[in-house]
């Protein structure tokens, strides 16, 4: 098979890969993450609360939230987080839909943010850092745009 470079893949590839990838190690590599978290659920939780303020901030406001995640051990949360691991797959399938109505409106967007990057510099650090950070701050201006 000849080789095709190709910057972003097509919407179709995208979503077929993505969805036939989850069917595959879905759940093993979903499971994986669970074991491995990069900082304590609970603590983060607990130390995300400004950023959940309006749906909860009665809870908050009581500190009901924090003491109910309090009792609550990084092992407890685990296990409880693997007694749901074998809905991953079926429930992003089954919501194959919603993902395909993403990929097809955030697709035309990430590529014309990455057609933007490509064209910078890439020949010192200094370049390499202003694409970083253009890249950065293209993403964020993008974000929920879709």
């Amino acid at each position: 098979m000849p080789v095709t470079i190709t910057r972003l893949i097509s919407p179709v590839d995208w979503r077929t890969r993505q969805i036939e990838t989850l069917k595959t190690v879905g759940q093993r590599n979903y499971e994986k993450g669970i074991d491995i978290p990069k900082k304590d659920p609970i603590r983060a939780a607990i130390e995300a609360e400004n950023l959940w303020a309006e749906r909860i901030k009665t809870a908050i406001d009581k500190g009901r939230r924090k003491a109910k995640l309090a009792k609550v051990s990084a092992d407890e949360w685990n296990t409880l987080a693997h007694s749901f691991s074998d809905k991953l797959v079926p429930g992003v399938v089954k919501r194959e839909a919603k993902v395909a109505k993403f990929i097809d409106a955030w697709h035309p967007k990430l590529s014309a943010h990455l057609g933007k990057i490509d064209v910078l510099p890439a020949v010192t650090d200094a370049d390499m850092e202003s694409r970083m950070v253009e890249n950065l701050r293209g993403l964020k201006a993008l974000k929920a745009a879709w």
